[in-house]
């Protein structure tokens, strides 16, 4: 049995998003590659830990809650007792804390709880760190990712570097996503799993609104895919109902088409990614979630740039206008017409012969 104390446990400071978290995973493979006897703690959001439970990578995931106000100070407080209870299993410090956060307050977390302490280069957070990492500004994040570990001596020559997501679809999933559809298509449940049945999935919704294109868009994309004998299937967070009833209501054939927005979990709608012909999507958690998969993707930009947020993959399609004042990163569009339509100026120049396009090259 090997002395605990020669063991190299990291301590990983995560994200809050699925997409954001998904980028982090090649970073975790290889260091559990370059370390096989190492154990490896995740801390990540509630939302966003689910999509690491599964990772043959992760020894331990601790949830945090927001670290925003007096909730985010309790916050933080309830994690470090957690922290320090992983800590005392594990008979001494964690070898090294790769923190991927820019916050205060995990700094200081991550310098009491690790030997070492690796990190972005800011301000007052380099006095807790041991390694500081400057980021170029248009590196794609799971390039960004691996720049973390570099200080391990994990880089591009090594055998265990790739950019691959790791995730894993199980038979469950599938089971659950396959009986969801059966049930909502009860119209041809007759040969519902036969060779002229194949859907394209519809994820329109993120957390930041101005990543959102006209709903009428995917309502005319749903119509052609109809026409073309594809079914659809539109998906989202209890949060994007709105956003998919109206982009349902337009659809001409109803009977072809299901709204799932806010009916399914993580893991059925990894279920439902596999099954899919295609994903059209925009930058959201799906969008990482399917390239995961190895599902082909539709991927639509304006705000935010590709080149930074995109899946590095084949399957990837990606619709980026660059008309106007695209890539701006904002969360809410300033323009009159965001408030106008509901979605900005940006991603207003998409068209449904973009996606059309898109369908055809995958």
């Amino acid at each position: 049995m090997n002395d605990s104390r020669n063991l190299k446990d990291f301590l990983i400071f995560g994200h809050n998003y699925i997409g954001d978290v998904l980028t982090l995973t090649p970073a975790i493979r290889a260091l559990k590659l370059k370390f096989p006897e190492s154990r490896i703690t995740v801390v990540a959001s509630k939302n966003a830990a689910c999509v690491l439970r599964r990772n043959p990578d992760i020894w331990k995931i601790a949830e945090m809650g927001k670290i925003n106000g007096i909730r985010g100070i309790i916050g933080i407080f309830k994690l470090l007792g957690i922290l320090n209870d992983i800590k005392k299993k594990n008979g001494h410090k964690f070898y090294a804390c790769v923190n991927f956060l820019t916050s205060f307050k995990f700094s200081v977390l991550g310098f009491l709880l690790a030997e070492k302490q690796i990190g972005q280069e800011r301000r007052w957070n380099d006095l807790f760190l041991h390694n500081r990492i400057t980021l170029e500004k248009h590196l794609n994040n799971i390039d960004k990712s691996l720049k973390f570990i570099e200080p391990f001596y994990i880089n591009a020559g090594k055998k265990y570097f790739s950019r691959d997501y790791v995730y894993t679809v199980e038979d469950s999933d599938i089971k659950n996503a396959r009986n969801i559809l059966k049930s909502s298509f009860n119209s041809y449940k007759g040969n519902f799993y036969g060779e002229n049945f194949k859907f394209v999935l519809l994820s329109p919704g993120s957390t930041r609104k101005s990543k959102e294109a006209n709903p009428e868009l995917f309502s005319l994309f749903a119509d052609y895919l109809n026409k073309k004998g594809f079914y659809t299937v539109i998906t989202g967070s209890k949060n994007d109902k709105q956003t998919s009833k109206k982009i349902y209501d337009k659809i001409e054939n109803k009977y072809m088409n299901v709204d799932l927005t806010g009916l399914t979990d993580i893991y059925t709608l990894g279920g439902l990614i596999r099954e899919s012909f295609l994903v059209a999507c925009v930058d959201n958690g799906t969008m990482h979630l399917s390239s995961a998969i190895k599902t082909p993707v539709i991927a639509l930009f304006g705000s935010t740039d590709p080149a930074v947020c995109c899946p590095i993959a084949d399957n990837v399609y990606i619709i980026d206008k660059k008309i106007g004042c695209y890539h701006c990163f904002y969360k809410d569009c300033p323009k009159d017409g965001f408030n106008k339509h509901g979605y900005s100026d940006c991603m207003g120049y998409i068209k449904p012969e973009d996606l059309i396009a898109g369908l055809e090259s995958l």
